[in-house]
């Protein structure tokens, strides 16, 4: 049988709340020297899709992307805890196009993964920028395999509507039209047409 919360609690220092989302809840704490967040469900019935956050995270990781899985219990996942801020409140026009230029990379692994996070329009919400302006995603809650993969549809969305206000002047018909093709066909060179419109 596998470990459970109120075991792993005894082996945790320094254990305190830290967020809350639709299913889940956010702890961190230190485990063998390390700082880790730890999620559990919020109900008995959330249990499920905790777990699969948990295989969905094993497979990003290998892209290095989103927290590291360090362990799996009956009913949580820990994985490496994140230093970082929310996008919002470090973005900005001096930094920006190197922000972008990683969210824009990651989302398109994520494509090539076929694992769409479903969140990708709305980043301010679900990615840390830590002190060397290194992007993170975290929260994989709503990730799923799938063949609708929308990751770098949906960031070209956040591009053209808020995230053009950090960007220099780019050509928003020729970054749909670009867009459209590339959910057509996800090669690598409307990926880079996409990525040359932004100037990133």
């Amino acid at each position: 049988m596998n470990m459970r919360f109120e075991d792993l609690k005894k082996q945790l220092k320094d254990l305190q709340k830290i967020g809350e989302g639709w299913r889940g809840v956010v702890y961190k704490g230190v485990l063998n020297g390390k700082v880790v967040a730890v999620k559990v469900p919020k109900e008995p019935i959330h249990r499920n899709a905790i777990k699969k956050e948990g295989s969905i995270l094993k497979v990003v990781n290998k892209e290095g992307i989103g927290g590291k899985l360090i362990l799996e219990g009956d009913d949580f996942i820990a994985y490496e805890f994140i230093e970082g801020e929310p996008l919002k409140k470090v973005l900005n026009r001096e930094n920006a196009k190197i922000i972008f230029s990683q969210l824009l990379e990651q989302a398109r692994k994520l494509d090539l993964l076929g694992i769409s996070k479903d969140e990708m329009h709305r980043p301010h919400t679900n990615v840390l920028v830590d002190k060397n302006l290194n992007v993170h995603l975290i929260d994989f809650e709503r990730a799923r395999k799938t063949e609708n993969i929308q990751n770098v549809t949906q960031l070209v969305q956040y591009f053209l509507s808020e995230g053009s206000k950090y960007l220099p002047p780019f050509d928003k018909d020729e970054l749909i039209e670009a867009a459209r093709e590339y959910k057509k066909d996800r090669s690598e060179k409307n990926f880079e047409r996409i990525r040359k419109i932004l100037g990133l």
